[in-house]
């Protein structure tokens, strides 16, 4: 291929980068916004003219699908109480206020402007209701993040739940801000460190999270009666663990125990903080939480679990039976005795998502779920309701794709979609029946940019039973006969799945879509995404293969036997020409599948790898890891194998990451030029974990594996972002 004509397929590539292809769609992802009484709803409806994309704000009724356009001044702004300033939280009835102060707590009464003191005891890394990003805590301070007191409020507007977060003892890492800007006064470099705890350190080395309530009529704190959190914890925002009853009486939360093997649901007395266990549940495995408000797994286990307004009766997820499901607990004043599995023998496979609404009159459950045998891929969302008995199970949405709902009241707005069909929205009645069709996804724009619908697919995993499905991008340009090199986009990490379900043109961390393989399409690569064993949301049998198994990086073995059988469906793809790409726990996957399958593997990308599982954050090992135990750990440090290296690969990091600490990459460096092992790194000063959103990263990312799979010179002196 001529210098030319790469450097045309280079334009091609960049036309497909997120930053354009996020505006191309109309009406892809529509916001729903339900008014208080759950009978209307708005949300911005596109449109696209020549000056570019245009909004009008729609007010629809719920019952008939009636739509009016809101005219400019006559949107619904809801209540302002008074300019508050963005620190502080608010109580719902707006009379109160909290805010921090040296690491304190204080309480001011917005009527008469009266503060009251409510702790004394806060100091550095001792703070009350501090927000904490786990992973980005130097991120969140040099974007001059300003967070308000993290607090669940009562609905009288009473009480408050926050947590004080003691970590005194908990050892740093160290980040180092070499770069300055041009009107820098000062251009030595900057030392950052943050607090971040290891799977190796014992528990009074670990953060530790203590719940406590306060009592905005009494002006005091008390410390609520359960044992300290040794993970992170929220209780504000949709992250909050904390859920009240609607009386203000009490809440409920759901603890783990450091190693993922013990939970409780908790239900406690706002008037004093004590306690009292609704349910307990061990594993000899893991509980699955969820990650970054996903529904992966089986949703969120700390937001799923709830308690009837009466408190009579508890519903709890567990893995018990092998997939999520919904148990009901009967609660008496001193015990609780478990009812019974809501779904019973003739839907043990179905497994139970995130739950959208429960309707305690009608004693009705509205979830997500997924594993629908009459659905052609088992992580396709679905909607359901079943009764609080367990009868009346019903599927309220038809379509085989994967859906995203917005319910009111008695009805609900659906958005479907697959990666092979552009999104729908549509509202539809309690039941199920279609009102009507609010919105079809406009995607001719993204077409025109050259996109191409990836192809599903399935494959046999590397036992020889158990179904995979994954996705393939073509080459965009092929010619009979010929053969083209494959890119591997991987994750590998045990908490998500990596195969994208819904119909896909934008990512929000400003990544590359589908990992860039429609770029790569353009250059001249076939592109895959897989989702191997240990991945989650079917259940634990293959979720389970992760446990005490990290360094099989969710079904490594299974990418590897899936490729002899695509060459079969796919004739066009060389085997011999394989190169594979991943970010953090897909940098780890990516350096492990270069050192434990040389023969496979001819070139690889990695990048913020956590290449030692035993320098990483402790709550995402312990997850699959369980508590530590050496020889276990030391098997995810794949640095180990760094003398089996054959091919090509290319290490980049971030030296901002606050993530995955740059010391995994360097020590890595380490191994291999101890073994004499030619590499290519890419430093990127300014970067944080977020390095695949980079646009030189993935300029020099395409360069490689033009170079090492096509084995053709990049175009020279190209602008990186074209």
């Amino acid at each position: 291929m001529g210098d030319t004509q790469m450097e045309a397929r280079y334009r091609e590539a960049v036309r497909l980068y997120t930053k354009n292809t996020r505006t191309s769609v109309c009406n892809g992802s529509p916001v729903i916004h339900w008014e208080p009484d759950g009978l209307h709803f708005t949300y911005k409806r596109q449109i696209r003219e020549e000056s570019g994309m245009q909004t009008v704000t729609m007010r629809i009724d719920a019952a008939t699908g009636n739509a009016a356009e809101v005219l400019s001044g006559e949107e619904e702004t809801g209540q302002t109480l008074s300019a508050f300033p963005e620190n502080w939280s608010i109580s719902p009835d707006g009379a109160y206020a909290l805010y921090l102060r040296d690491h304190n707590l204080i309480l001011h009464e917005n009527s008469s402007g009266k503060e009251t003191v409510l702790t004394e005891d806060g100091a550095p890394l001792c703070e009350y209701g501090c927000y904490i990003d786990i992973y980005s805590q130097i991120t969140v301070q040099r974007e001059g993040y300003v967070g308000h007191p993290q607090a669940c409020w009562s609905p009288d507007s009473r009480y408050f739940v926050t947590y004080r977060a003691d970590r005194r003892t908990t050892r740093s890492l160290s980040v180092i801000e070499s770069f300055h800007d041009e009107d820098a006064e000062d251009v030595r470099p900057v030392l950052r460190q943050y607090p971040c705890p290891f799977a190796a350190d014992p528990d009074d080395e670990i953060p530790h999270y203590t719940l406590f309530i306060g009592d905005t009529r009494e002006c005091v704190m008390r410390r609520v009666d359960a044992p300290d959190f040794l993970y992170p914890v929220f209780t504000s925002g949709e992250k909050s663990i904390v859920k009240w009853l609607d009386d203000s009486s009490g809440f409920y939360f759901t603890w783990i125990a450091r190693g993922y093997q013990e939970a409780r649901l908790y239900l406690a007395e706002a008037a004093d903080g004590s306690t009292r266990i609704a349910v307990r549940e061990t594993t000899d495995r893991f509980f699955n939480l969820g990650a970054f408000q996903l529904l992966d797994g089986y949703g969120s286990y700390l937001f799923s679990n709830f308690i009837t307004q009466d408190r009579r009766y508890a519903f709890w997820q567990s893995e018990r039976n092998g997939y999520a499901h919904l148990y009901r607990y009967r609660l008496d004043k001193n015990s609780s005795e478990c009812e019974g599995d809501l779904f019973g023998e003739a839907d043990s496979r179905r497994i139970v998502q995130k739950l959208v609404r429960v309707d305690e009159q009608n004693k009705k459950i509205y979830f997500m779920g997924n594993q629908d045998d009459a659905c052609s891929d088992p992580l396709y969302y679905q909607f359901y309701v079943i009764g609080f008995d367990g009868t009346g199970l019903k599927r309220l949405t038809p379509e085989d794709a994967t859906h995203r709902v917005s319910m009111g009241n008695d009805h609900f707005v659906d958005t479907y979609s697959r990666v092979d069909l552009p999104p729908v929205t549509v509202l539809r009645d309690g039941e199920g029946e279609l009102i009507c069709r609010l919105e079809k996804a406009d995607i001719t724009q993204l077409m025109d940019l050259g996109y191409q619908f990836p192809e599903r697919f399935t494959v046999t995993a590397a036992d020889g039973k158990t179904t995979l499905y994954g996705i393939l991008i073509r080459p965009a340009y092929r010619e009979p006969g010929r053969k083209y090199p494959v890119i591997d986009y991987i994750y590998g990490g045990a908490q998500l799945y990596n195969v994208p379900r819904d119909f896909t043109w934008d990512n929000a961390m400003n990544r590359e879509i589908y990992g860039g393989l429609q770029s790569f399409a353009k250059l001249g690569f076939a592109g895959i995404i897989l989702d191997g064993r240990g991945t989650p949301g079917r259940g634990m049998e293959i979720h389970g293969y992760s446990y005490h198994n990290i360094h099989a990086c969710a079904g490594l073995e299974d990418h590897v036997a899936c490729l002899a059988q695509l060459a079969e469906k796919y004739p066009f793809l060389d085997t011999d020409r394989v190169g594979m790409w991943g970010n953090s726990a897909g940098g780890y996957a990516t350096v492990s599948a270069m050192l434990r399958y040389p023969q496979v593997y001819q070139a690889g990308v990695a990048s913020s790898g956590n290449y030692d599982q035993r320098m990483y954050e402790h709550s995402w090992t312990e997850r699959y890891y369980g508590l530590y135990e050496k020889e276990l750990y030391q098997q995810g440090n794949i640095t180990r194998l760094a003398g089996n290296l054959k091919g090509r690969l290319m290490l980049a990091y971030g030296a901002m990451d606050d993530n995955v600490s740059m010391s995994q990459t360097l020590r890595l460096c380490d191994e291999l030029n101890h073994h004499g092992k030619i590499y290519d790194l890419v430093v990127l000063p300014r970067s944080n974990h977020n390095v695949p959103a980079d646009l030189y990263f993935v300029r020099r990312k395409m360069d490689f594996f033009v170079k090492e799979l096509l084995e053709e010179e990049p175009p020279a002196d190209l602008p990186v972002e074209m």
